[in-house]
C-alpha cells in the first residue's frame, strides 16, 4: 500500500515538474503547484527527486554516459540489423540459385526430351519396306507391320507396334538405340539385329554386335530379368516376362528380307499370325496345344504352304469369306 503510494506522489511530481519547466514565472499553474508542493513532506522530497534526477541527467558527465551508451547500443544494432540483413541476403541467394538450379535442370531436360526426328512407318500386308533413318540406320519392316521412330538428343527409340523389324544401327556412343516391343525392351549402341512382335511373345535375333534385352511387365516397367545376345544368338520373351536365350540360329530369322520365311518348331499360332502378315484374309489357328511346325515356306508359295498344313499337323484347313481357320481334325467327324 505504501508503494502505491508512494508512486502516486513520485508520479505526481513528475507532471508538475513537466508542467512547469518551461511555463512563465507568472503562470496561473505555479500556485496550485505550490499548493500541491506544501501540502506534505513527501510532495517535497518526491519533487526533490525528481529535480535532482533531471539535473544529473543534465549534467555533461552524463550526458556523454549516455551518448557512449547510445552509441554502443545503435552500433550493436546496426551489426545486428547488418549481419541479419546479410543472412537474409546469403538465404535469398540460396534460395535464387535453387530455384536457377531446379529450373536450369528442367529447361535441360525438357530440351534433351524435345524430339529431333518423328516419323510412323508401316508397311501393307505382303509388302516389305526398307528405308533409311536420319542417322544413317536402315529400318526393314516386315509385311502389315506398325512402328513409331523418335529420335532425341540422347537416345534414340523405335517402338514396334505390330509385326516385325530389322534395325541394322550406326553406332552411336552418345545416343542407345532403343527398342521397345509389348513385352520387351532392347536396348543397343551399334549392330545388326531383328525383333519379331507376336500376340504371346517377342523374339529377339542378333545378327553381328551386342544387345541388352530386357523383359518388361503388363504396365511397361522393367522386370527384374535381363540378359546380354551377341552374334548369332536368339532370346524370347513371352507375356509372363519369362526371358531366356534359344538354342536357335539367329540368321535364320532374317531370311524373310529374301522372300523366306523359316519356322523352326513354331506352334500354330505363331505360325498363323506370320502367315497372316501375307494375306489379305487373315489366318487364324483354333488349335491351343503345342505342335511344333518347323518348315522353310517362300512367300510367293504362302497358300500351297497353307493347303499343305493338314499333311505336316493334326489339322483341317477351312476358307471362308472373312478369314481361314486352323482346327482339330477330330472336328471333321463331330
Amino acid at each position: 500500500m505504501m508503494n502505491t503510494l508512494h508512486k502516486s506522489v513520485r508520479e505526481e511530481a513528475a507532471k508538475w515538474f513537466l508542467r512547469l519547466q518551461h511555463a512563465d514565472l507568472d503562470h496561473p499553474d505555479r500556485s496550485k503547484f505550490e499548493s500541491w508542493l506544501m501540502q506534505s513532506a513527501a510532495h517535497q522530497d518526491a519533487y526533490r527527486a525528481i529535480v535532482q534526477a533531471w539535473q544529473d541527467f543534465d549534467s555533461h558527465k552524463q550526458i556523454e554516459v549516455l551518448a557512449e551508451a547510445m552509441q554502443r547500443k545503435k552500433l550493436d544494432e546496426d551489426i545486428k540489423r547488418r549481419s541479419k540483413v546479410a543472412s537474409l541476403a546469403k538465404f535469398a541467394s540460396i534460395v535464387v540459385l535453387g530455384f536457377c538450379a531446379v529450373f536450369a535442370y528442367q529447361t535441360w531436360q525438357d530440351w534433351q526430351q524435345q524430339p529431333l526426328t518423328h516419323i510412323a512407318q508401316s508397311s501393307q500386308v505382303g509388302h516389305i519396306v526398307s528405308q533409311y533413318l536420319s542417322d544413317g540406320t536402315q529400318l526393314t519392316l516386315d509385311a502389315r507391320s506398325d512402328v513409331e521412330v523418335i529420335y532425341y538428343r540422347h537416345k534414340r527409340v523405335v517402338k514396334l507396334k505390330q509385326g516385325q523389324a530389322v534395325f541394322d544401327v550406326v553406332k552411336d556412343q552418345s545416343r542407345p538405340f532403343v527398342v521397345e516391343s509389348a513385352n520387351a525392351r532392347i536396348t543397343v549402341k551399334g549392330t545388326r539385329f531383328l525383333v519379331n512382335r507376336l500376340k504371346e511373345k517377342t523374339y529377339v535375333a542378333v545378327d553381328h554386335g551386342k544387345v541388352q534385352v530386357e523383359a518388361l511387365t503388363s504396365d511397361g516397367k522393367p522386370s527384374t530379368s535381363i540378359i546380354v545376345l551377341t552374334n548369332g544368338q536368339v532370346a524370347e520373351i513371352t507375356t509372363a516376362q519369362s526371358l531366356h536365350k534359344l538354342d536357335r540360329n539367329a540368321l535364320s530369322m532374317f531370311e524373310f528380307t529374301q522372300g523366306r520365311i523359316i519356322f523352326e518348331d513354331a506352334d500354330l499360332n505363331e505360325v498363323a499370325e506370320t502367315v497372316s502378315r501375307y494375306r489379305a484374309i487373315p489366318l487364324v489357328s483354333h488349335v491351343n496345344q503345342s505342335v511344333g511346325i518347323t518348315a522353310v515356306v517362300k512367300i510367293k508359295e504362302m497358300e500351297a504352304f497353307i493347303q499343305s498344313l493338314p499333311q505336316v499337323a493334326d489339322v483341317t484347313v477351312k476358307h471362308s469369306a472373312s478369314k481361314t481357320e486352323i482346327n482339330r481334325s477330330t472336328n471333321r467327324n463331330q
